[in-house]
């Protein structure tokens, strides 16, 4: 239960990192901001890294890449992508406005309600595969159990309300978040 309960704290940890950011190199810094989080909701999270300042690469790599996150949970690479697969993503009533530009620096407010929710179907298999690996059994009791404490977390959205900050980079815009 340890391990379910660490990637359902992984998927949680997803939903607010994935709210945070924004990005994507374009010619303008709110057209990276959408282009980064239409990204996201395909869950092409490998595209992020593109929408990334060259300082932050490693960085937002390492915040964005569910996969690599599970992995350090201790699962394994076909039990993520049953995850991922079960997995769809929306960003519902997306603002995206600049707040400012000047030079090769620009800030842009994102606001929307993200929302992950799951094919249970698909999920309970992950769920079964992931009380299996920690040598329980996986009744449909147990199961079921950890399937409504996903969805209690992170099927109801997160609304998110942040400021992106971007840098020009080699003409285009891309996310460069200030520390």
């Amino acid at each position: 239960m340890k391990r379910l309960n660490t990637v359902l704290a992984v998927l949680f940890i997803l939903s607010v990192v994935l709210t945070a950011c924004g990005g994507g190199a374009a010619a303008d810094p709110v057209a990276t901001v959408k282009a980064a989080m239409d990204a996201v909701v395909s869950k092409q999270f490998d595209k992020i890294v593109e929408y990334s300042c060259a300082a932050k690469k490693d960085e937002v790599a390492g915040q964005l890449n569910p996969a690599a996150q599970l992995a350090n949970a201790g699962m394994d690479e076909a039990t993520t992508k049953q995850l991922l697969d079960s997995m769809n993503i929306t960003l519902t009533g997306g603002e995206f406005t600049k707040i400012s530009e000047e030079g090769d620096k620009a800030q842009v407010q994102m606001k929307g309600t993200l929302t992950m929710k799951f094919d249970r179907e698909k999920l309970k298999t992950v769920v079964a595969t992931l009380l299996k690996a920690q040598g329980m059994e996986a009744t449909d009791e147990l199961v079921n159990q950890a399937l409504e404490q996903i969805s209690g977390q992170l099927e109801q959205g997160q609304s998110i309300d942040n400021k992106v900050d971007l840098v020009k980079e080699n003409g285009k815009w891309v996310i460069c978040p200030v520390d």
